[in-house]
This record gives C-alpha cells, sequence and structure tokens, in this order.
C-alpha cells in the first residue's frame, strides 16, 4: 500500500479541492486557442504567448505562495488559489461581451491567463505542503503523488470536458463552468479544519539563494521535462486543426490519462533515496511519445504519442521533489516548492512561447520535437549527476 489507508482517507478532501481547479483550467486548454484563431485570426506565436502568460503569472506568485504556506497553511493557500481560479473563467466570460472591441477582448483572455497562473501557483503549492503535513515528510513522495494525481486527472477531464462543451454549447458555456468548479471547491475547502502552520513567522524567511544549491539541479531536469507538457497542452490542439483531424481536445485528455495511470501505479515507488534511474527512464518514455507526436501518420498514431508522453511525464515531479525536500528543513517546505516549481513555471512558459515560434517557422510539428530533444537532455543528466546528498539535521 501507499501509506495507510486513514491518510489516504484524509487526503481525499484536498485532491477533490485541487481537481474542481484543475478542471477549470483544463477546459480553457483546448478552447482558448481555437478561440483565439477562429475570433481574432491569431498566429501561433501570439497563441504561444498568450498560452505562455499563465506560467509566468504562476512564476512570480511562487515567493508569495510559499511562504504562505509556511505561514498560513496549505488550507488558505490552496483556497486562494481556488478563488484566483474562478476569477479567470469571469475574465475569459467577460471578453465575450460583444460591445468590447476586439482589443479589449483580447485584454480580456490576457487577464484571464494571469488569474488562471496565480491560481495554479497558489493550489499546487498549497495543496502540496498541505498533503505533506497530513502524510509527513517520510511519505512525502506519495502525498505529493496523490494530489499530482488529482491534478491532473482534473486536467485531462477537463480537457475533454472544454473540447465536447465548446462543441455543443459555445465557449460561453465553458466559461461559466469553469468559474462555478472552482468556487465549489474554495467552498469545500473553507468547511475544513486549517492545516496548521509549518512556523509562525518568528523565524527569519530564508532566502532562494540559499536553497538553489540543494534544489537546482532537480529544477533544471523537472524544466527540461516540462517543456514537453507545455508543447501538448499549448499546441496539439493547433496540430490537430492544422491537419484537418478532430478530437484534438480528446487527444490532449489522453495525455492526462496516461499522467494518472502513471501515478496510480507508480506512486509506491516515489519514496526512494536516488531517484536518478527512474527518472531517466521515464523522461526517456516521456521523449519517445513526443517522437510518436512528432512524426505522427493520422490522429490516432498523436493520440497514443500523447498517452505515452503522460505516462512518462507524470512521475517526474515528485519523484525530483523528493531530494529537494529531504535537504531543507522541515519549516521551510513551502519556500522550497515554490523555487523547485520556479523551474517548473519557467520551462512551461518559454516552452509554449518558443514552441510558437518555431510552429511559424518550421511548422506544428516542430514543437514536439524540441520537447522530445529536451525530455532526452534531462534523462541524460540523471545519467551523470551525483546522487542526492544525506538529508540535513534541522
Amino acid at each position: 500500500m501507499i501509506f495507510h489507508v486513514t491518510t489516504r482517507g484524509s487526503l481525499l478532501p484536498i485532491m477533490l479541492a485541487v481537481v474542481s481547479g484543475m478542471l477549470a483550467m483544463g477546459m480553457a486548454l483546448p478552447a482558448l486557442p481555437l478561440e483565439f484563431q477562429s475570433r481574432f485570426a491569431s498566429g501561433t506565436t501570439l497563441i504561444g504567448v498568450v498560452m505562455g502568460l499563465q506560467s509566468a503569472a504562476t512564476l512570480l506568485t511562487r515567493p508569495w505562495a510559499g511562504r504562505m504556506a509556511d505561514r498560513r497553511g496549505g488550507r488558505d493557500t490552496l483556497m486562494l488559489g481556488l478563488v484566483s481560479t474562478a476569477a479567470s473563467g469571469m475574465a475569459y466570460s467577460l471578453a465575450l461581451l460583444p460591445f468590447l472591441p476586439p482589443q479589449a477582448q483580447q485584454a480580456m483572455i490576457v487577464v484571464g491567463r494571469v488569474f488562471m497562473g496565480l491560481g495554479e501557483g497558489l493550489m499546487v503549492t498549497g495543496g502540496g505542503v498541505w498533503a505533506v503535513i497530513i502524510a509527513g515528510r517520510a511519505r512525502a513522495g506519495a502525498a505529493m503523488s496523490w494530489v499530482g494525481f488529482a491534478m491532473f486527472a482534473g486536467l485531462g477531464m477537463g480537457a475533454a470536458m472544454g473540447d465536447m462543451i465548446e462543441a455543443h454549447a459555445g465557449f460561453f458555456t465553458v466559461c461559466l463552468v469553469a468559474m462555478a468548479l472552482p468556487l465549489g471547491g474554495a467552498l469545500l475547502t473553507l468547511s475544513l479544519p486549517p492545516s496548521p502552520a509549518l512556523h509562525d513567522g518568528s523565524h527569519a524567511g530564508v532566502r532562494w539563494k540559499d536553497l538553489i544549491g540543494p534544489i537546482w539541479v532537480w529544477g533544471l531536469t523537472l524544466g527540461l521535462s516540462a517543456i514537453g507538457f507545455a508543447a501538448i497542452s499549448s499546441f496539439l490542439v493547433i496540430f490537430y486543426a492544422a491537419e484537418g483531424w478532430h478530437a484534438g481536445g480528446w487527444a490532449l485528455a489522453a495525455f492526462g490519462v496516461g499522467h494518472m495511470l502513471a501515478r496510480l501505479v507508480g506512486s509506491r515507488h516515489v519514496d526512494r533515496h536516488d531517484v536518478r534511474p527512474m527518472v531517466a527512464i521515464i523522461m526517456l518514455t516521456e521523449a519517445v511519445g513526443l517522437a510518436m507526436i512528432w512524426l505522427a501518420p493520422g490522429p490516432v498514431g498523436a493520440a497514443m504519442g500523447s498517452f505515452l508522453g503522460g505516462l512518462g511525464y507524470s512521475l517526474t515531479y515528485p519523484l525530483l521533489a523528493m531530494p529537494v525536500l529531504r535537504q531543507v528543513p522541515a519549516r521551510y517546505s513551502g519556500s522550497a516548492i515554490g523555487l523547485f516549481d520556479v523551474f517548473f513555471d519557467i520551462a512551461a512558459g518559454s516552452g509554449a512561447v518558443f514552441s510558437g515560434l518555431l510552429a511559424g517557422v518550421a511548422g506544428p510539428r516542430s514543437p514536439f520535437a524540441l520537447a522530445m530533444v529536451a525530455a532526452l537532455a534531462g534523462g541524460a543528466i540523471m545519467l551523470v549527476v551525483r546522487p542526492p546528498r544525506p538529508a540535513r539535521a534541522e
């Protein structure tokens, strides 16, 4: 068993709250790029910039989210993230007001991406820290893996829901549902007992430059893996449309299915001291999936590649988080997770932008070739990096 059933049961409300926010985020992934293309005749470069804005906003949120989780606990951090995610859906819906000029409509979508980025940073950090507190640091990897399972279950199901709802009821209905779901999650979170703070503020706040040493190599590897996520989440639907294929949202959902399956099967194996061999294997798996999308002769092959990419990408986060958490004092776990997540934000944001630029020059298949090379580089790092240092005494 991954850990005691009562612990998993106590994580269930956190997982449900995270799912509600990630459903809203996932619904926008297939809908927004197509909305920009059809409504504003935007090119791939602009779409990449707009999709990457979410990661930029998340990046700016990380220091605040980490300190808030350390001092206020995971519940309040998660709840604020859900409210911000609901505000994103509201901004998307305001972009549809017919009396607004196109520039103002585009600006409202940009505002929605910013709110979604803020919500993501707070949800991921708050939910992760809360789960680690409940499960204990000895089982931190499994706890974060279950929260990650909830994240990508919501993301995958949200992508399929967004594709179906937009096809049958339009983008405005997508926006309404994307507002309602995280608000429900926020109410659920509010009904739960407050989570304990990791410290009360009496300790001096840790500086990121003091944490970067034990984190950077693991964060860099996470970032190289996240470029594949950025390419698939931002451009898989565009790729399908360019090829004249249908059901791009379902192909995006296949990524989430692969991610969830890997979490279900592999979560019991993440609490290990030496994560390097397993990370190298799963990043090779991700690279193979990205190569399948790049070379896909038809939609089925691309969907299979998306599934395999999700399968490989799935466990990189909890595995690479383990050497990070074991090398920092427990009271600064929130700050450490926040800094670790920065590498994901930078990679996901820049990956979306560079994928858009590359797609405009070399065609819609090229972002997946770039992401394949990045995944191979991350696996290579795991083959040459030294084992993680023993846990530091507090």
